[in-house]
């Protein structure tokens, strides 16, 4: 296997450590002190670097990290993180070893997994806890709701399994405020028949991000953050009941700068035509590197903390940007493709509108590709 280069990168994600901790602080006040914190740290932090941002709120006032795959918990371990993990995607059976030994507690809603589980862990005198996933309209994972109460009842005769958790996800948080009460009565009515007829639940947890800040917290003890740990809103009615820092940057660099004529056309389709002489520089990072073609000839970049149009067709990895109006321009100089320059700032949510899509998805794409 080849060594990595050292040259360095000509795009870079900046992590702002110090937001990431502010917004911690910001949710924890919110939720007050009889509600833990899940911090998310699926798909690579949502794109902001999975190790680098398990190692700063490691240091923060959370109970738990959140993952979707066995392998991102097992980097986790491996990094040197102690404190409690919870695979939110559902594991398979065969890997049931895995979540043992590197003691990750599951999300379980299948009998096969418990099995799976129960026989690894008979012999030992400690039992391992689950959360048992409860279907109130995701649609995705869960038992559904009607057949909950009698799996719980069954998962509880394993005697290697201790059901520690009751959960449920919210699908309409952000658009259908009567959906979203109806799941909340729905999983709070199952647990408390649960808690009285079959076991002690030790947490129970349904919100995501838009869920903990829009609906009422009472009967939960847990809440799994995501986006707002990264400092982005899941909608903007809530900007309004917590301050938000956002955390990562993403930044290039100028690789080329030309004078164009009038008329000349740019990039390809020349679905740009100069309508005077201009400076244009080229930028390295295109639709390769999660810079989406759909931002071609209409977001913008900070140049010098100046926005500057992106002229033509994003290409595969380079933009081209009309810098006309910057002064003092030289090849290498830095570009800000997300992030605040001076006065100037480009959002994920403004990345995200151009796109016709959401915040998640801007960071995702943008930091797994950095």
């Amino acid at each position: 296997m080849s060594k990595k280069s050292s040259c360095p990168p000509m795009i870079s994600r900046e992590i702002n450590t110090k937001a990431l901790l502010s917004n911690v602080q910001s949710i924890k006040k919110l939720a007050g002190k009889n509600i833990d914190i899940l911090a998310v740290v699926k798909a690579d932090a949502y794109g902001h670097g999975l190790e680098k941002v398990a190692k700063v709120l490691n240091r923060g006032n959370i109970k738990f990290f959140g993952v979707s795959d066995i392998n991102e918990a097992i980097t986790l371990r491996e990094i040197g993180i102690k404190k409690r993990i919870m695979l939110l995607e559902h594991a398979l059976p065969e890997q049931a070893k895995y979540l043992i030994k590197y003691n990750i507690t599951p999300v379980v809603c299948s009998v096969d997994l418990a099995k799976a589980l129960n026989q690894l862990l008979i012999q030992r005198k400690i039992k391992f806890p689950v959360h048992i996933k409860i279907d109130t309209g995701m649609s995705r994972l869960g038992v559904y709701q009607a057949n909950a109460f009698d799996f719980v009842a069954q998962i509880q005769t394993f005697s290697g399994i201790k059901v520690e958790g009751i959960c449920t996800h919210f699908p309409l948080a952000d658009t259908n405020r009567f959906f979203t009460e109806k799941q909340i009565k729905s999983i709070l009515q199952v647990t408390e028949q649960i808690k009285k007829e079959i076991s002690t639940i030790k947490y129970v947890h349904a919100a995501n991000s838009m869920g903990f800040v829009a609906f009422s917290n009472k009967g939960f003890n847990l809440v799994r953050t995501g986006l707002m740990l990264y400092g982005l809103y899941p909608s903007t009615k809530i900007k309004n009941k917590i301050k938000l820092t956002p955390v990562m940057s993403v930044k290039s660099r100028i690789c080329f700068i030309k004078s164009i004529p009038k008329g000349r056309g740019v990039s390809y389709g020349h679905t740009f035509i100069a309508k005077k002489k201009m400076r244009i520089a080229t930028i390295s990072i295109g639709y390769h590197d999660g810079y989406f073609r759909a931002f071609s000839n209409r977001a913008k970049v900070i140049v010098r903390g100046k926005l500057c149009p992106v002229v033509g067709n994003v290409t595969m990895d380079q933009i081209m940007v009309d810098v006309s109006a910057v002064k003092n321009i030289s090849v290498g100089d830095k570009v800000c493709i997300m992030g605040t320059e001076g006065k100037s700032k480009i959002s994920a949510e403004d990345l995200a509108k151009i796109a016709s899509t959401i915040n998640y998805e801007i960071v995702c794409v943008l930091g797994n590709k950095l």
